[in-house]
């Protein structure tokens, strides 16, 4: 879809349910649209359970000044088991992506790509005004390709799992850059904030490069008592933060990182 003006809601409830394969989906241009799925109540005796969106690979959404939800209503029964790109940008009004139940369904997504959402406060929305906790076997364990720029209100951009003294979370992630993100307190959370009384190490087996140029006052890569674990880093790039010990004390990189 692009420039259609008109549109407020491109994928009704009872549309929805009728697009088993729907695979791919791109929006732009188009002005007044709110919402792109709306999530209905099931109907009764009916035997769909988590089958809404469960063929969708790829979603890109940009230039969408008025969306303010991706996914309206209850997502019990929606899953984004083959979801694998995710590319959002120029959206000026949405504040979260995922509720807490639809990021525990993303075993697949391998691509996060985020730029000019100048309302976006958090990836996964709070629950009860805090911070949602992950369970260990759920998360993004094909996550590869995080960018993320000019969001100017997030303030966290994803939950690792609390288990210590390890946590495996995103084994497969290979870069992450994050630039212009002004309000950024903490990269990674665990949903307990200083809760946590042992240390831990979250790994990140493959990161490769590493951009953290988004002139923000954030201290910490992740919870406090975290350090992370980067064997494979070749590349860390960090520009305008002007508190870096605590940052730093907790990338555990090897001697010939190329640190920029």
């Amino acid at each position: 879809m692009d420039d259609c003006g008109d549109v407020l809601t491109p994928f009704p409830a009872k549309l929805l349910r009728a697009l088993k394969n729907l695979r791919r989906v791109n929006i732009s241009n188009c002005k007044s649209l709110e919402e792109v799925f709306e999530l209905g109540e099931a109907d009764e005796g009916s035997s769909e359970e988590k089958e809404l969106l469960s063929s969708l690979k790829e979603l890109h959404l940009k230039w969408l000044p008025e969306l303010k939800y991706i996914w309206k209503g209850p997502t019990r029964h929606v899953s984004l088991q083959s979801l694998a790109r995710l590319e959002l940008g120029y959206l000026d009004k949405m504040t979260y992506i995922f509720t807490p139940s639809l990021a525990q369904s993303l075993p697949r997504l391998e691509r996060l790509h985020i730029s000019k959402c100048s309302e976006l406060k958090h990836i996964i929305r709070e629950e009860n005004g805090e911070m949602e906790i992950i369970p260990e076997s759920s998360g993004f364990p094909k996550l590869k390709k995080i960018f993320i720029e000019d969001c100017g209100k997030l303030e966290y951009v994803l939950p690792v799992p609390v288990t210590v003294p390890v946590s495996p979370s995103l084994l497969n992630l290979e870069e992450m850059r994050i630039f212009k993100a002004h309000n950024l307190k903490q990269i990674f959370y665990s949903g307990e904030g200083d809760a946590l009384t042992a240390d831990g190490i979250i790994k990140f087996p493959r990161l490769r490069q590493l951009d953290l140029s988004s002139r923000s006052n954030y201290r910490f890569f992740g919870p406090t008592n975290f350090a992370a674990q980067l064997p494979s880093l070749q590349i860390l790039e960090i520009d305008g933060h002007k508190e870096l010990g605590n940052l730093l004390a907790q990338l555990q990189v090897r001697l010939f990182t190329k640190i920029i």
